[in-house]
């Protein structure tokens, strides 16, 4: 129960977080209190959005339905920002939610991701559009069940059995290379993303994946890195002709494991557009991944969701 509280009271304060920061987000920009202060970001540091900070609703395959958030902000460290500078080493962190509201006691706050980063990023142009990320990554899901005694004694406690899968601990250190590149003819921008999951981290030591803590009994089990490690991601702005609103956006995703190539895929297409300013995005998954503690499970997702600083 004190777990319960403090979790929630955390979910709180990034919410209060969230809502300060949605306000000014942009694509790939910082944060300013008013337009008065864009100068400012030329001088100094200041927080700015990372990946796109996201409330909305999510459905697996394998679970009930679920409201998802996520809040993902960046800040750099070193150096302070100068006129044409085309480098800097940068702090993130990036941390998801699902709360399941009316579906289990209490409506719980499951802690899905998270995700604190050091990356370097080099810029290819004076616009700061294309970039190189080199990043030492911890991720985990916060949970805290890591002997067979735990999660035993966790399925007698759930409300249902499974449910106790989700205390499951997992976490990786992982190194990252991030490419992105911006294409102006037709307003759209490429990722290669690729990782590597390491045998003994500086945070995280040993990882803790499928079978690392105790013995378990999934068929379905496997390491990370059969699953994950390399990806490809697809942006692009729409044209009004394809457009349902003013403004809209699409993004295919496809991720692998580097262990097992092309054998496990996970495939993720997004369609965001926006309703009186509104920004909304609708998306489909099939794959893997879809909650850190069961990574290695194939489930198929589907979702919308309220995204501020993707377009």
């Amino acid at each position: 129960m004190v777990r319960s509280l403090v979790v929630q009271s955390s979910i709180v304060a990034a919410s209060l977080v969230f809502g300060c920061l949605s306000h000014a987000a942009e694509p790939d920009r910082c944060f300013s209190r008013r337009n008065e202060d864009r100068p400012q970001l030329r001088t100094e540091p200041v927080l700015c959005s990372y990946e796109p900070n996201t409330i909305g609703w999510t459905k697996d395959s394998d679970d009930v339905g679920f409201m998802d958030f996520k809040l993902s902000v960046r800040y750099q460290i070193f150096p302070f920002p100068r006129e044409g500078e085309n480098w800097a080493t940068y702090f993130a962190f990036t941390g998801r939610f699902a709360q399941y509201i009316g579906t289990r006691d209490s409506s719980p706050v499951v802690a899905k991701r998270f995700n604190p980063k050091i990356f370097f990023r080099g810029w290819a142009d004076d616009k700061h559009q294309d970039y190189v990320d080199l990043g030492y990554n911890h991720e985990s899901n916060g949970q805290s069940i890591h002997t067979l005694a735990q999660f035993q004694q966790a399925q007698q406690d759930a409300e249902r059995p499974e449910f106790a899968n989700d205390q499951i601990s997992r976490g990786w250190d992982f190194l990252e290379l991030v490419w992105r590149k911006q294409w102006p003819e037709d307003d759209s921008s490429t990722y290669l993303v690729l990782k590597y999951f390491l045998h003994h981290g500086l945070l995280q030591g040993k990882p803790e994946e499928y079978g690392s803590n105790f013995a378990e009994t999934d068929p379905e089990g496997k390491p990370r890195n059969r699953v994950n490690g390399v990806g490809a991601i697809y942006k692009r702005l729409l044209s009004d002709a394809l457009c349902m609103t003013e403004k809209c956006k699409f993004a295919a995703t496809y991720e692998t494991g580097y262990r097992s190539l092309a054998r496990y895929n996970t495939f993720r297409l997004e369609y965001g557009f926006k309703v009186q300013h509104l920004p909304l995005t609708v998306w489909g998954q099939t794959g893997y991944g879809s909650d850190l503690a069961q990574y290695y499970k194939k489930v198929s997702s589907l979702g919308f969701q309220v995204e501020i600083g993707s377009f």
